[in-house]
């Protein structure tokens, strides 16, 4: 019997060892902070860049330099038309737009947000004729993506600040 008994004062020392255990590895140790925090300001002047890019090609009809500015996957979703899926097909849009006879197109970065993985930038836009005379003027979000090692627009969608035409 004495024996018996010091078997389950073993099994129960061993029980409340083995939980005391589970209780520990399952408690949420404070993670080491990662010493590498995301450059808000960097990715902004990245962005600005990227834009002055596409803004250059925009006013040299250049669609393909345009378009490169584009994911592979891109949309690119412009007032009253369904949204062009794919820089190919961006690329096709913005070719027929510049033969049109563009304006000059002009961008402002506002604001920009995120992390690593995307970007979403906060932007304003003119078009204004060869006279300088305002034509049109709006407002963007464009969600950005990093493809090739460059910070390619991935979500582009825009619209007027001006009334419908009547």
């Amino acid at each position: 019997m004495k024996r018996n008994l010091n078997c389950r004062r073993l099994l129960s020392v061993c029980m409340t060892v083995v939980g005391c255990l589970f209780i520990v590895a399952s408690c949420n140790f404070p993670k080491k902070e990662n010493k590498e925090t995301f450059d808000m300001a960097a990715a902004k002047k990245v962005i600005e860049e990227q834009n002055c890019i596409f803004t250059e090609a925009m006013n040299k009809s250049d669609s393909v330099s345009a378009a490169n500015c584009y994911t592979t996957d891109a949309k690119f979703m412009q007032p009253n038309a369904k949204a062009t899926t794919g820089r190919n097909n961006i690329l096709h849009v913005m070719s027929a737009f510049m033969k049109s006879g563009m304006p000059k197109f002009s961008l402002n970065t506002i604001e920009v947000w995120g992390n690593n993985d995307l970007l979403v930038s906060e932007d304003e836009w003119t078009f204004t004729d060869k006279d300088g005379k305002e034509v049109d003027r709006g407002k963007s979000l464009v969600v950005w993506k990093m493809e090739d090692g460059k910070w390619k627009m991935f979500r582009d969608c825009y619209n007027s600040d001006m009334p419908l035409p009547k």
